[in-house]
C-alpha cells in the first residue's frame, strides 16, 4: 500500500477511507499527522509508545497505564506487538463510532473490539478479573465516575458481569456480550472502555 511514512495520498487514501467511513479524508490526514509525531516518524507504536502516548493524554492518571494497555492488545490486530498507522487508524474509528450511526457490519467490528479489550489474555472469553481489570482502569481514568451508579468499581463490575453472563458460567463469551449488547444498547456505553 505504498510507504507507510509518506503521507497517505491517492488509492492508499481511498482505501483508508473505505476502512473508516465515519472519517473524511481531512480527519484522515489530521490522524496520519498526529501519528507520525507520537511515533516519532517510525509509523509504529510499541506498547511502550502507546502508553505513553495515553498517559499524555490523561495526565499521568493511575488506571491509564492498564487501560493504554488493553487497548493496545485490541488495537494490534496482527500481534505484532507494534501498532502501526492502519491499526492505529480502524481503531480510532470504531471507537469514536456512535453504535446508533454505524451499519450491522461496523456494529459488529466495534463490538470485536470492544470485546477483545476485556479479553486480555486472548483465550476467546472475558472472566471476572477481566472486567474487573478495565472497569477499574476506566473508573481511575475518567473524571466522571457517575457510569459507576454509586457503586465501587469491583461491585458495578460484578453487577455488569452477572448481568452478560447469561449462562453463570464464570466466562462471557463473544456471543454472550453481543447478545446483551443487542438487547440492550445502553448496556454497550457501560461496557466499552473509552475513556470519552
Amino acid at each position: 500500500m505504498g510507504n507507510k511514512n509518506a503521507k497517505p495520498k491517492g488509492q492508499y487514501l481511498l482505501e483508508l477511507h473505505k476502512k473508516v467511513p465515519n472519517m473524511n479524508m481531512d480527519e484522515i490526514l489530521q490522524v496520519f499527522e498526529d501519528f507520525q509525531r507520537q511515533s516519532r516518524g517510525r509509523g509504529r507504536l510499541s506498547k511502550s509508545d502507546f502508553v505513553k502516548v495515553y498517559k499524555q493524554a490523561f495526565e499521568g492518571k493511575n488506571g491509564v497505564k492498564a487501560l493504554a494497555e488493553n487497548i493496545f492488545t485490541a488495537f494490534d490486530t496482527d500481534n505484532s506487538g507494534y501498532v502501526d498507522f492502519e491499526e492505529f487508524l480502524v481503531g480510532l474509528s470504531i471507537t469514536e463510532a456512535s453504535l446508533a450511526d454505524v451499519d450491522k457490519e461496523s456494529k459488529l467490528k466495534r463490538l470485536k473490539w470492544a470485546f477483545n479489550v476485556y479479553d486480555k489474555d486472548k483465550s476467546g472469553t472475558i472472566d471476572r478479573n477481566e472486567m474487573r481489570a478495565i472497569v477499574r482502569a476506566v473508573a481511575d481514568v475518567v473524571p466522571d465516575n457517575s457510569f459507576l451508579q454509586g457503586l465501587s468499581p469491583q461491585k458495578y463490575s460484578d453487577r455488569l458481569f452477572a448481568e452478560v453472563d447469561a449462562n453463570g458460567d464464570g466466562d462471557i463469551t463473544f456471543e454472550e456480550f453481543r447478545k446483551a449488547v443487542k438487547q440492550n444498547e445502553t448496556l454497550f456505553d457501560l461496557l466499552l472502555p473509552s475513556p470519552t
